[in-house]
């Protein structure tokens, strides 16, 4: 057997939306995971592989990631059954954003070896890049089996479920994630906009029952409140104190909004 190369980290810094920063982070965890491929029997073949291996590492490190490509293309052609060689192909398409090429390449290499829990993930991650949501989810579910504690493929799942509509699941995976990882800000910001999103479901299916309701106002207005819209919160507070005056808490709902704007005599009232 002969030992793969370790992919060099990226050293750029990496840009500040949130989508780009996941996505250094998939190449960063991918870095020199790959078994080393299992060598044939045939002299001649073992040592054309094991140079285009050289070739191909030696490409890489003087950021020629075309010259290392073509090496691993060759390699693969010489030996078509080594299935680590198209993981590390397909790296090197993901990192350079030919996520068609990574899907295709990668693909194949599941099929030589299915149990790959790295190369699941980042066929998911491309299939994301495209758009391919629910291809994605279920290489990544795939993934996730194999390795539970692989962070980056467990928040691109997360999101990809938000855009297929699956908000309790991305919040199940979002909790798990900040339980691993409670200093990520990210994810933090992700699941408050999940949360919202659930909000915003479940006062559409209040106004459906019934839109002039006492609860109906409540909800609008912690939702108002937690985006820091105060007038609108009071309004919408205020309505449901005229419908439910004796109802537990709405008054301190409206203290409570007095005291953040500072109208301490109205929110002494209140409470």
């Amino acid at each position: 057997m002969i030992q793969l190369c370790r992919i060099a980290h990226m050293n750029s810094r990496p840009p500040l939306a949130l989508r780009s920063r996941r996505m250094c982070g998939i190449v960063l965890l991918m870095t020199g995971v790959f078994s080393s491929p299992k060598i044939g029997a045939q002299a001649d073949s073992d040592s054309r592989v094991q140079a285009l291996y050289a070739q191909a590492k030696s490409a890489e490190a003087n950021g020629d990631s075309a010259a290392a490509i073509a090496k691993y293309q060759a390699m693969i052609a010489i030996a078509p059954r080594l299935a680590s060689a198209y993981n590390n192909l397909g790296l090197l398409y993901f990192k350079n954003r030919d996520y068609e090429n990574a899907v295709k390449i990668l693909e194949q290499g599941l099929k030589l070896n299915a149990s790959m829990p790295t190369a699941s993930a980042l066929l998911g991650i491309s299939l994301s890049e495209l758009g391919r949501y629910a291809e994605a989810r279920a290489q990544l579910e795939k993934a996730l089996r194999q390795n539970p504690k692989d962070t980056n493929a467990e928040k691109t799942l997360a999101t990809d479920l938000v855009k297929l509509g699956d908000l309790e699941a991305a919040a199940a995976h979002m909790r798990a994630i900040s339980r691993r990882e409670p200093d990520d800000q990210e994810i933090w910001y992700l699941l408050g906009q999940v949360y919202m999103r659930l909000s915003e479901q479940a006062l559409s299916k209040m106004n459906a029952i019934d839109p002039d309701s006492e609860l109906v106002h409540e909800v609008s207005g912690e939702i108002m409140e937690n985006m820091k819209n105060y007038d609108g919160a009071l309004f919408e507070y205020k309505k449901a104190a005229a419908m439910s005056p004796q109802k537990p808490g709405i008054h301190y709902k409206i203290g409570n909004v007095y005291w953040t704007i500072a109208q301490w005599e109205s929110a002494a009232k209140e409470f």
